[in-house]
């Protein structure tokens, strides 16, 4: 496979301890508190298809794309002083990759002004051909616009690409667009249900361009 697909929070970035900390701080001005076992069924979710599920659990008032926007504004208000740390192992495989000739885009559904900011923080925007977000399509993860996207850009068939995902709703759009899906368990992400992916993987160190091919 010369063409794959990275998500990036958990994947790129272990960033689902950033998002989880902003989002509880978000809804406890709401008077409300999430459990780590209910932000782990948010991870991979589209963004507005997350705040519409927050919205009917909890009861809010406000529309979901009001308290989406909310949770922007918020977010890149504190992003600056948090830290992104980088998946482990992330950068010596992506630099494998690149040496094999393979082809890199990303598809996530995080806002793409976040996606900026995490790239340029971890210092992985000049690896990726395309960049894919939820905004740039009608629904995102766990449908698979994303990914289908990504595979107009290219001109190429879906079919020629292997996804890496570390969410239920990230592999599902993986296999719903037609790809080969790779998942990445992330203990970070909490315990997700990857066993539709074709091949799970614990670490980058792992997986090798020949095991891929095999997909």
């Amino acid at each position: 496979m010369k063409h794959i697909i990275f998500d990036m929070d958990g994947v790129l970035v272990d960033s689902e301890p950033i998002h989880m900390q902003i989002l509880e701080e978000v809804m406890q001005k709401r008077g409300v508190h999430i459990t780590r076992e209910y932000h782990f069924d948010l991870v991979g979710m589209g963004a507005l298809m997350m705040w519409e599920k927050l919205k009917a659990d909890f009861k809010l008032e406000e529309s979901a794309s009001t308290l989406l926007e909310s949770h922007k504004a918020y977010f890149f208000e504190v992003i600056a002083q948090r830290e992104v740390p980088l998946t482990p192992g992330i950068k010596e495989f992506l630099d494998r990759l690149k040496a094999e000739g393979v082809q890199l885009s990303l598809g996530s559904s995080s806002p793409i002004r976040l996606i900026d900011i995490f790239m340029e923080k971890a210092g992985l925007s000049d690896y990726f051909d395309y960049v894919v977000s939820s905004e740039h399509v009608a629904q995102g993860k766990p449908f698979p616009d994303i990914f289908l996207r990504i595979a107009e850009l290219y001109g190429l068939p879906p079919e020629d690409f292997v996804v890496i995902e570390d969410s239920t709703n990230g592999v599902k759009a993986a296999r719903a667009a037609g790809m080969k899906a790779i998942g990445y368990h992330n203990p970070n992400s909490g315990n997700q249900d990857l066993s539709s992916a074709d091949l799970l993987i614990d670490d980058f160190k792992e997986l090798t361009f020949d095991g891929i091919n095999t997909l």
